[in-house]
């Protein structure tokens, strides 16, 4: 990749106007000039595999090259030529940018914060939540209602409404591992973390393999479903969650909210109450994208905002970006909470 420097046309002119002014007149100040646009010879992106079908890979090394291509010169950033491959692995894209063998690497968070020498990043990608800090009580407080969005996720963990779990609610030293293992525990694979995020409440070396009791659900709805039927004494669930939930929460169980067809869950008391706040992880993200050690310009604001707005445009119509993500120029964003999970393997 390198940059091109434009003629200063403006400059100039300006210098040729000054030589033909009248003498003695005072010449105008020559308008400030427009920064023109950041001119790339080539961009070459690798992406990671995923889930994807080789039919999906194919479209997109096909189509999102020159898709990516007019987002950025929509955005002031124009290249010539745009590459796309797709990485083996991980750990290999990342060091694909970190060796320059290309000029921009997107991959899972989780894998970037397990690289030991990981090349600079330049995106973050995530969900937007609620942030109001490491206190559980202000997430029970403030509803999780209030107070700045940032990008993003923590999770919680929250008593049940269950004997046993009101009594975890009342100890205000840290759970024990025989009091979280005596727990019937329920987790959502969908989260940045999926079900491996529950060791965030874990000791040291433990993983959500060993608890006694652990239900994995795949949608929210049979998570509080089990919830308010007082089949669980601890949940894990992403910051903002019962916010979505605390209507259906104690709505009729024989009425369904219009707005969004959830069915009533029929309980009494109010979902912060009931699902009290224990305690909250640090930011969970979901992709990371870092540039090649000589980036030059591509290592600048202006490339990653650019950047950041066209993958923005583009994750709904190309499911390598991540669709239903948030890219943002945060290059600074902790991952201790998903560097911990990687340790895990």
């Amino acid at each position: 990749m390198k940059r091109r420097m434009l003629p200063l046309w403006g400059l100039v002119l300006a210098l040729l106007l000054s030589a033909c002014a009248p003498a003695g007149e005072e010449e105008p100040a020559p308008p400030p000039e427009e920064a023109g646009p950041l001119k790339l010879e080539s961009l070459f992106l690798e992406v990671p595999r995923g889930d994807l079908s080789a039919q999906e890979l194919a479209r997109t090394v096909r189509e999102l090259p020159e898709a990516l291509r007019k987002a950025l010169a929509d955005r002031g950033v124009e290249a010539e030529t745009v590459q796309i491959s797709v990485g083996s692995s991980p750990e290999a894209t990342a060091l694909a940018a970190a060796q320059g063998g290309v000029d921009l690497a997107i991959l899972p968070a989780g894998d970037f914060a397990a690289l030991e020498n990981p090349p600079e990043r330049l995106l973050t990608a995530g969900s937007f939540a609620p942030d109001l800090g490491e206190d559980p009580a202000a997430w029970d407080e403030k509803g999780e209602g209030s107070g700045l969005g940032s990008l993003g996720v923590p999770l919680l963990l929250c008593a049940g409404p269950t004997e046993y779990g009101a009594a975890l609610a009342e100890k205000e030293a840290p759970l024990t591992w025989e009091e979280l293992a005596g727990a019937r525990w329920g987790v959502l694979e969908d989260t940045p973390a999926g079900r491996r995020g529950a060791a965030l409440f874990l000791p040291e070396g433990r993983a959500v393999e060993d608890l006694p009791e652990a239900a994995v659900y795949g949608e929210a709805e049979d998570l509080f479903r089990a919830a308010a039927g007082e089949e669980l004494d601890l949940l894990v669930l992403p910051g903002g969650l019962r916010r979505e939930w605390a209507f259906a929460w104690t709505q009729d169980a024989e009425r369904t909210d219009i707005r969004n067809g959830r069915q009533g869950l029929g309980r009494s008391g109010d979902i912060y109450e009931e699902l009290p706040a224990l305690a909250v992880s640090g930011k969970l993200y979901n992709m990371a994208a870092a540039v090649r050690p000589d980036g030059g310009a591509l290592s600048g604001e202006i490339f990653a905002r650019a950047l950041a707005e066209a993958l923005n445009v583009l994750k709904e119509d190309y499911p390598v970006l991540g669709a239903g993500l948030l890219y943002a120029p945060v290059r600074d964003a902790p991952l201790d909470a998903q560097r911990k999970l990687a340790e895990l393997g």
